[in-house]
């Protein structure tokens, strides 16, 4: 199995030193994390020009971790970085900056890692006395490295499963505190919620280990919680993405989960793949209660990502990637590092499920044979009908997680163009960035931050979302590093600049 770890050349110069005592892919390479924060204007382009009717920020969270690890590192363990972009009246600017957790300071306090990350073993005597919750930031440490959303004004950063929300100024990323939505909150959060384009609502959910399961959030605009609701499931469940419509929110059970007695027990997650349960999708109404919860069997299977949802009459349409073996395959020679290596080398496709909510129908269809994830459309039409998504291409011979290609999908025609990346870069999630001057679905831009592993200079890409296949038309050099990571979003520059006026 192919490791970018062997065909890389060096390791590069700002890193912290400790990484060199540690055996481990995800500190090494691509993945190796910076060690500053950088604040850029009047960035080199290096090739192309900027476009005139590019007018917004690209942004990206994703693990930098600050502090040698307490005990075996998983990539979802490093502390949230957010790597920024600007582009206006034809220029680009640059920020990196940490996501300033609870956890980062106290670390910067004590000046080392107290708390154990994704494998454990988790310290349960923190929240002795009282059931513990899915990841709970008390004793397992949350980083806030996953994922950015636009709303009330302000970046919300996130963290892999459930933890507590960030709020970051979108035009400095200084962290401006935890957001509990004036009090609302009582739960922690996941990552992928989804500020609805037409309203400003963010809507979303937290999930335990703990009755009630999963409780379900409608966040106004204006940053106060407009509706709650608790909704029983089975049993604990390992819910990932959030997918929404006008007027429904569609939730995820797959069967892919811990063994909570085995949590209790030894303070280690073992997550297992149950073959023998369905994919559930429920269907809740925007303001809904558990009782109005329309649920769908589907075929096993898990899935991190959505593309989108959209209703049609009676039916609501949804297309996501979709696993449909997520068995995690220990390699016993890769040792305790194992099950992390084995969870992240994703294998899967694009699928299309149906559900009409009047007859109870429902179909699921393949779409695609390609092995892509990390998918994204106009973020601008979340909840209504897209032809369009922009994925990585992902090999299924490597170690770990990495981005071979950006695959446009045309899901109206059932096809797709592809542009392979040269040799030595490692990209991150590209985004869509519409053009200001209005135009087709896809009249705009994809954008994403690149790292060639062999000399570590990073580039911001912009591709013709029209010509995804003729590369980049412009290479802006950016002034550090980017390590690999996580999720990047498009914030348009009206949301960034609302007094200022776009260009083109």
């Amino acid at each position: 199995m192919r490791k970018y770890t062997d065909i890389t050349t060096q390791d590069p110069p700002d890193r912290p030193t400790w990484v060199d005592r540690i055996d481990n892919p995800y500190l090494h390479g691509p993945y190796t994390p910076v060690v500053s924060e950088i604040t850029a204007v009047d960035l080199e382009v290096s090739e192309g020009e900027i476009p005139a009717d590019l007018y917004g920020a690209y942004m990206r969270n994703g693990p930098n971790p600050v502090f040698k690890p307490r005990g075996d590192y998983h990539w979802f363990d490093g502390d949230g970085m957010v790597h920024g972009v600007y582009f206006r009246d034809g220029r680009a600017s640059y920020i990196r900056k940490w996501v300033q957790t609870r956890a980062l300071h106290d670390e910067i306090e004590r000046g080392k890692v107290e708390l154990s990350g994704i494998m454990g073993p988790y310290d349960l005597s923190r929240v002795a006395g009282h059931e513990i919750e899915s990841m709970n930031p008390d004793y397992c440490k949350d980083t806030s490295n996953t994922t950015l959303n636009f709303h009330n004004g302000r970046i919300l950063s996130a963290w892999y499963n459930a933890g507590r929300v960030y709020a970051l100024d979108p035009l400095t990323l200084e962290t401006e505190g935890e957001q509990d939505f004036a009090g609302g909150l009582d739960t922690p959060m996941n990552a992928h919620g989804k500020t609805d384009p037409r309203t400003g609502e963010f809507i979303n959910y937290g999930y335990a280990d703990f009755q009630p399961w999963l409780t379900y959030y409608v966040i106004s605009a204006d940053g106060k919680v407009r509706h709650r609701a608790r909704i029983d499931l089975p049993g604990p469940r390992l819910p990932h993405d959030t997918t929404i419509t006008p007027n429904y929110t569609i939730l995820h059970d797959f069967p892919l989960f811990h063994d909570l007695d085995v949590l209790k027990r030894t303070g280690h997650r073992v997550v297992q793949f149950k073959r023998d349960l369905p994919t559930r999708f429920g269907v809740i109404p925007r303001y809904g209660t558990q009782e109005q919860v329309r649920w769908f069997e589907f075929e096993p299977g898990y899935v991190l990502h959505m593309v989108n949802a959209w209703e049609d009459g009676d039916w609501i349409t949804m297309d996501g990637c979709f696993q449909p073996d997520p068995t995690i395959r220990r390699n016993p020679q890769e040792g305790p590092l194992a099950s992390m290596l084995a969870y992240l080398r994703f294998k899967g496709h694009l699928r299309r499920w149906r559900m009409n909510l009047k007859t109870g129908e429902k179909s699921e269809q393949q779409l695609s044979d390609l092995n892509t994830e990390f998918c994204l459309p106009d973020a601008e039409k979340y909840g209504v009908h897209t032809r369009y998504s922009y994925h990585q291409l992902i090999p299924t011979d490597l170690q770990t997680l990495a981005f071979e290609g950006l695959v446009k999908y045309d899901h109206d025609q059932g096809t797709s163009e592809t542009y392979n990346y040269p040799a030595g870069w490692f990209p991150s999630e590209a985004p869509f960035a519409p053009s200001t001057r209005g135009g087709d679905e896809d009249s705009g831009y994809a954008i994403t931050l690149a790292t060639n592993i062999h000399d570590y200079r990073s580039e911001a890409w912009i591709f013709d979302a029209k010509r995804i296949m003729a590369g980049p038309l412009a290479r802006v050099r950016l002034p550090g590093r980017v390590a690999a990571g996580f999720h990047a979003s498009w914030f348009p520059g009206e949301q960034l600049w609302p007094q200022a006026r776009a260009v083109g």
